[in-house]
């Protein structure tokens, strides 16, 4: 029997595992934590290109994920998603980074 990916962020092993940690980490840390990587992924992205994305996630209905739960958080997720593939490897170093920051 072989491993399936079935979330988007399975073939990103490092992003897997800073969206495991968010996941664990207290709803006021993750809160936190998204309004920081919102803003790396504009900076990086390019605001307009990551307000776009933003646009077309508001047009979506929630759903029944960890982070639908908070909807900034639901909407930074949804940012990470559709970002561009050069993004998600850093993204992941970032987000790891933040956590730390916030857990000390």
């Amino acid at each position: 029997m072989s491993y399936q990916l079935c979330r988007w962020y399975d073939p990103y092993p490092r992003l897997a595992f800073a969206l495991k940690l968010l996941y664990l980490a207290p709803g006021g840390v993750q809160a936190k934590v998204a309004r920081e990587l919102q803003r790396f992924l504009e900076e990086q992205w390019g605001t307009s290109q990551a307000r776009k994305a933003l646009q077309e996630v508001r047009s979506k209905a929630r759903g029944n994920r960890w982070y639908d739960e908070d909807y900034e958080t639901a909407q930074t997720v949804e940012l990470l998603k559709n970002s561009p593939e050069s993004l998600k490897s850093r993204v992941a170093d970032t987000l790891l980074e933040i956590l730390v920051a916030q857990s000390a």
